[in-house]
C-alpha cells in the first residue's frame, strides 16, 4: 500500500495485459494529499490504456460499394492488418426497425459511430483473427441480401421488430429469400436472434416462419423445411448486445483468401470456386466464358436503359426484357461445355439478367401505377353528384384496379421468375379507396353530396308454443279439465279480465296451462 499522512492508497499492483506499476517499494514513503491524488489519476490512465491494449475491436474497414461485392475490400483490409482468420456475418432486420434502432444495434453491439456503410470490418489489436460483417437494409433487393448471406457463409444476425413480431408480418420480408438460398445449396450456419423478450420472441418467429417455409422453393429429393432450425444448423435467441458479441466472437472464422473466393463465387457465376466439380476443359471454358457473361450483362442493362430514355414508361416492358435477355444469351457461346454444365450456367446467367432488370421493373410499375391513377382521377371527374355517388365511385374503382392489373401483366417478363404485380396491385387499390373515402368526406362536408337515408329494418318472431291446445294428461292428468274452460276466441276478440274476476280467481280459467317438457305429447 501507499501510506500518507491523512490517506492510505490500498493495492500495491495495478497491472493489466501490457502495462504493470509496482508500489512495492513506496511502503516506506510518504505523500502529501496532493501528491497522492496525482498518483491515483496516474494509476486510473494505466488501467485504462491497459483495457484498451486488452483486444477490444476497433473498425479497420468500411465501404459503401454495393454488397456482396464491398466484403471483397472489407477482406483484404483485414488481412493487411495481420488477420489470419476472418469470420464473417450478416446483419438483418425486420422491416419495421427504424433507422435509429439500426443505429443503435451497430453503435451497440460493434462499437461504431459511422452508418453509411454496407459493410465494415473489426479486428482486436492483438488478436489473431477479424470479423467481417455486411450491413443489409431494407432497400436491397432480394437476389442482393440470398447472395450476401452466402458470401457471409450463412451465418445472421436478425433483429426484429416487436411490432412486427407481434403482428407476425415484415419478419421474412428479406429473409425468405436468404433461406431459400441457403436451403438450395445446402449451406448451414448460425442464426444469432436478438429480443427484448427471448420466450416471446422465439414463440412469435417459429409462429411465422410455420407459414414461409412451406412456400419457399425447396429442392427435390430432401425433407422439407418446417421449423428455422431445419435451415440453420443452430438458432440462438439472445436479448442482450454483449451476447450477440460473444456469439460473434465464437464464430468459427477460415483465411481471408478463402473468405474472399467465397464472395467472389456469389458474384462471378462463373468463379471456379463455385464450381468445384468442374474437369479441367470445363474449367478452362468457364473461365474464358465469365467476361463474356458479365459483357452480356452491362450490355443488356444499357440496352434497356437507352430505350427508357425514349419514353419513360414502356408498356411492353416485359417482352422487351424477353428479347433483351435472349440476345444477351446468344452473344455468349457455351458450346465449349459440355451439355449438362453449359445448360447449368445458362439459367443461371438467365437469372440474373432478369435480376439485374428486376430493378427496372420496379419502377416502370411505379410510373404505371401513377398513370392509372391520373385516368382513374379523370374518370371521376366525369360522374354526377346524386344520392348514388358512392355506388358509382365503387364501379369506377373496380374498373380502374381491373384496366391496371391487365397493364402490369405485360410489364412483367415471361422469363422472370420473381417479378410479381401483386405488392403493385395491392397498393394502388388501397390508394383508390382511400382517395375515394376522402372525396366522400369533402363532398359531405360541403353539402353536395347526401346519401339516400337507410331504410327500417323488419325484424319478424317466430315461436312455438308448448300447448297450443291443451295439456298432456301422461305428465299433469289434474289438469285436463282446463281444454273444457279454456277460451279460444272471445266475441270481442280480445281477452279481458275484469276486477271481480281478479278477486274470485275466476281469470285462471282463461289462461292455457304450459308445463315444460322435453317430450311433449298433446291431447283435446
Amino acid at each position: 500500500g501507499v501510506h500518507t499522512k491523512n490517506h492510505v492508497v490500498s493495492g500495491s499492483l495495478i497491472s493489466s495485459q501490457s502495462y504493470k506499476v509496482k508500489l512495492s517499494k513506496l511502503d516506506t514513503m510518504a505523500f502529501s494529499p496532493r501528491s497522492t491524488t496525482l498518483l491515483l489519476f496516474l494509476g486510473c490512465l494505466c488501467i485504462r490504456s491497459g483495457r484498451a491494449s486488452e483486444g477490444f475491436p476497433k473498425l479497420v474497414s468500411k465501404s459503401t460499394s454495393r454488397l456482396p461485392m464491398s466484403l471483397s475490400s472489407v477482406i483484404n483490409d483485414l488481412e493487411a492488418e495481420g488477420a489470419a482468420q476472418v469470420a464473417r456475418a450478416c446483419l438483418v432486420t425486420s422491416r419495421g426497425v427504424t433507422h435509429k434502432r439500426r443505429e443503435e444495434i451497430l453503435r451497440s453491439i460493434f462499437g461504431i459511430d459511422e452508418f453509411d456503410l454496407t459493410a465494415f470490418g473489426t479486428k482486436a489489436e492483438h488478436a489473431d483473427g477479424g470479423l467481417a460483417i455486411a450491413y443489409l437494409n431494407s432497400e436491397d433487393s432480394a437476389s442482393d441480401v440470398a447472395s450476401t448471406v452466402m458470401a457471409c457463409g450463412g451465418t445472421v444476425v436478425f433483429v426484429p421488430s416487436s411490432v412486427d413480431l407481434s403482428r407476425g408480418e415484415g419478419l421474412f420480408d428479406t429473409l425468405a429469400a436468404a433461406m431459400e438460398r441457403l436451403l438450395a445449396s445446402g449451406t448451414k450456419s448460425a442464426l444469432i436472434v436478438l429480443a427484448a423478450d427471448v420466450e416471446s420472441a422465439r414463440h412469435q418467429l417459429q409462429a411465422a416462419a410455420s407459414f414461409v417455409l412451406p412456400n419457399l422453393i425447396q429442392p427435390k429429393g430432401r425433407r422439407s423445411a418446417q421449423v428455422l432450425e431445419d435451415v440453420f444448423e443452430t438458432v440462438d435467441y439472445v436479448s442482450g448486445y454483449n451476447e450477440v458479441a460473444e456469439k460473434l466472437k465464437a464464430t468459427k472464422g477460415c483465411e481471408p483468401s478463402e473468405a474472399a473466393d467465397a464472395v467472389d463465387a456469389t458474384v462471378d457465376l462463373f468463379a471456379p470456386s463455385a464450381m468445384p466439380s468442374l474437369s479441367n476443359k470445363d474449367l478452362a471454358a468457364a473461365r474464358t466464358l465469365g467476361p463474356a457473361a458479365r459483357s452480356a450483362l452491362e450490355s443488356a442493362t444499357n440496352k434497356v436503359q437507352e430505350v427508357l430514355k425514349a419514353s419513360p414508361l414502356i408498356r411492353n416492358f416485359g417482352d422487351l426484357c424477353d428479347a433483351t435477355v435472349n440476345r444477351a444469351m446468344q452473344d455468349v457461346n457455351f458450346s465449349a461445355l459440355s451439355s449438362a454444365r453449359a445448360k447449368q450456367l445458362k439459367l443461371q446467367l438467365q437469372d440474373e439478367l432478369y435480376s439485374e432488370l428486376g430493378g427496372i421493373c420496379d419502377d416502370q410499375l411505379d410510373l404505371l401505377r401513377l398513370a392509372s391513377f391520373d385516368a382513374f382521377k379523370k374518370s371521376l371527374s366525369g360522374l354526377r353528384v346524386s344520392p348514388n355517388l358512392a355506388k358509382d365511385m365503387d364501379e369506377v374503382v373496380r374498373k380502374s384496379i381491373t384496366e391496371f392489373h391487365k397493364d402490369a401483366k405485360t410489364i412483367i417478363a415471361k422469363g422472370a421468375k420473381t417479378w410479381s404485380t401483386t405488392p403493385a396491385k395491392t397498393s394502388f387499390a388501397l390508394k383508390l379507396h382511400e382517395f375515394c373515402s376522402d372525396r366522400l368526406l369533402v363532398a359531405r362536408a360541403s353539402g353536395q353530396y347526401k346519401p339516400f337515408p337507410r331504410k327500417g329494418v323488419t325484424v319478424g318472431l317466430h315461436w312455438l308454443l308448448p300447448k297450443p291446445f291443451g295439456n298432456d294428461f301422461r305428465q299433469e292428468p289434474w289438469m285436463v279439465h282446463a281444454i273444457d274452460n279454456m277460451v279460444y276466441v272471445p266475441a270481442d276478440k280480445v281477452t279481458n279480465i275484469t276486477p271481480d274476476e281478479v278477486k274470485d280467481g275466476d281469470w285462471r280459467d282463461k289462461v292455457i296451462p304450459s308445463p315444460s317438457s322435453r317430450e311433449m305429447v298433446y291431447s283435446q
